[in-house]
């Protein structure tokens, strides 16, 4: 008898829990192709290093930045002012929406 009672809770809380783990598992996606392009990304910038290209960000672009370093989060850009000054900037690469390059 107390079964019959049980049985409808339970079938209740399963189908709460798989619908956890399905939203649960495209948010997983989410991050794994995120990740996957930021490696992608991390490696064209590895080619650009020494380069000069145009990053623009989310907020703000860079222009006249020499890549000096690159690695899975982060590019490390560098650029000297009129007077022989150096100028560090750090990045992440998930914040980077485009890079134009004019191949000089």
């Amino acid at each position: 008898m107390w079964v019959w009672i049980l049985f409808p809770f339970l079938v209740l809380i399963y189908m709460s829990q798989s619908k956890k783990i399905k939203r649960l598992e495209k948010r997983l996606k989410v991050i794994e192709r995120k990740e996957k392009g930021n490696a992608e990304m991390s490696r064209l910038l590895q080619e650009m290093i020494g380069k000069k290209p145009t990053i623009i960000g989310e907020l703000f672009g860079t222009n006249f930045w020499e890549v000096v370093d690159v690695d899975e989060e982060w590019v490390k850009l560098r650029r000297v002012n009129k007077k022989g000054k150096e100028k560090f900037k750090l990045q992440r690469i998930e914040d980077i929406q485009t890079v134009e390059f004019d191949g000089e």
